[in-house]
């Protein structure tokens, strides 16, 4: 079992395709948190990228944060060495955040592994007392947010101290001003040239990423993708007949491949032992390696969570998704239609929603209000709405200012993820 998630860690770094850089750029690893994956860093590694940082420099660990892998710091100690390997440098800059941080700060603890590491970042994290490393020895960066509602952090004697303000659980890792900080912080001081996230200058992108289940981060192997060039305005597929067809490896990575600026794509996931899922993303800029696609979990924690998720032919299944941030009432406006999303017994701050799974209850009505049987009260919720499956309709997500119109396909046929971030 170790063997097999020590080959699991060691793929991702080379899973982007590209070869090792010969910069003297100290590589960075960043680590997620509670039911999060890779694409937590996509936007802050696509701005380190937009400030010189070559891509083959920027790596994410990705581990099961809902139980198993009990020796996940090991796992991290296998990544990190691998990195230093690969990379032919002598440490590495560590950056955690929630549960990530957590882990990364235990990590550090041991003084032979604290010695890999020139920097850490512990970001929307746990309260610690003292920096990391044995005896706080690594130049540690406590990075946290006033309005973050599970892990309102505190200044830290002996670290640098960012003290954030507006930037919920999930935006305090991926906003523009935790990059200037991560930045100089990794730089001497140095000031980034830009936080914003640069377009690149050739007219078309390389996309790749990993199909992982949802929490557990685990490998959906040998499993088959269709990639369709999609129009968010009329909600159809631009040539339906002609999919892109790409296959998972044993790690779950999927090959990279190019396409023009401002694509818009759906990628549906076919699963062997899992539900079909459409993933409605929205264009990148820039490279990025770092597409992620969960299915639902069959057993397990997460499973119990989404167990309600109905498979019905005559009813469709929606869910909004962002890794960024949260949804938030009084600050942000997101609907289906002409139903909210974003009211206070939906989305109070406290509550940090970051998946809004849609479905009818069970008579055939939309409520709008919550259905009580999935999530954890936090992070996850399901909102009683109906949506009549009917190939020739469509629905209008609405996300702070931002649209995807989506096909009312049936539940049992597909559920469908509109990724906003």
């Amino acid at each position: 079992m170790k063997k097999t998630f020590l080959i699991l860690m060691l793929y991702s770094i080379a899973a982007s395709g590209q070869s090792i850089s010969s910069s003297n750029t100290t590589p960075i690893v960043f680590v997620h948190g509670f039911l999060a994956s890779g694409d937590t860093w996509s936007t802050q590694i696509q701005r380190f990228s937009s400030n010189g940082y070559a891509e083959d420099l920027l790596f994410v660990f990705d581990w099961n944060t809902i139980g198993g892998q009990a020796k996940k710091d090991s796992l991290l100690d296998a990544f990190i060495n691998e990195v230093l390997q690969k990379t032919h440098s002598q440490k590495i800059n560590l950056v955690g955040h929630s549960a990530g941080g957590g882990l990364c700060y235990g990590y550090l603890k041991d003084s032979t592994r604290a010695a890999k590491v020139a920097h850490y970042a512990h970001i929307g994290s746990s309260r610690i007392s003292k920096p990391a490393g044995f005896n706080g020895n690594v130049p540690t960066m406590n990075v946290y947010s006033e309005d973050d509602k599970v892990l309102a952090g505190v200044s830290v004697e002996g670290a640098v101290n960012i003290k954030e303000t507006g930037n919920d659980h999930l935006q305090v890792a991926a906003a523009p001003e935790t990059f200037s900080a991560l930045y100089e912080f990794f730089n001497e001081g140095k000031k980034p040239a830009t936080t914003s996230i640069l377009p690149a200058r050739s007219a078309t992108l390389m996309i790749a990423g990993r199909a992982v289940t949802l929490g557990e981060n685990k490998p959906l192997s040998n499993d088959t993708l269709y990639v369709y060039e999609y129009n968010p305005s009329l909600g159809k597929r631009l040539h339906p007949s002609k999919p892109r067809m790409l296959v998972t490896n044993a790690q779950g990575y999927w090959p990279a491949f190019e396409v023009a600026k401002q694509s818009f794509l759906e990628f549906e996931l076919h699963p062997k032992d899992g539900r079909i899922i459409s993933y409605y993303i929205e264009p990148s800029v820039r490279n990025n390696y770092h597409v992620y696609l969960r299915g639902l979990p069959n057993s397990g924690m997460a499973a119990q969570l989404l167990q309600s998720i109905p498979s019905r032919i005559d009813q469709a299944t929606i869910a909004v998704f962002s890794a960024n941030q949260a949804i938030v009432a009084g600050r942000d406006s997101v609907m289906i239609d002409d139903i909210s999303l974003s009211t206070p017994a939906l989305a109070a701050a406290s509550k940090t929603i970051i998946a809004s799974f849609l479905f009818d209850d069970g008579d055939g009505k939309s409520s709008g209000q919550p259905i009580k049987s999935i999530g954890l009260g936090v992070f996850l919720n399901a909102v009683d709405i109906s949506i009549p499956a009917d190939a020739n309709k469509t629905c209008r997500i609405y996300y702070n200012g931002r649209t995807i119109a989506l096909p009312c396909r049936a539940g049992k046929e597909a559920v469908q993820v509109a990724i906003f971030n």
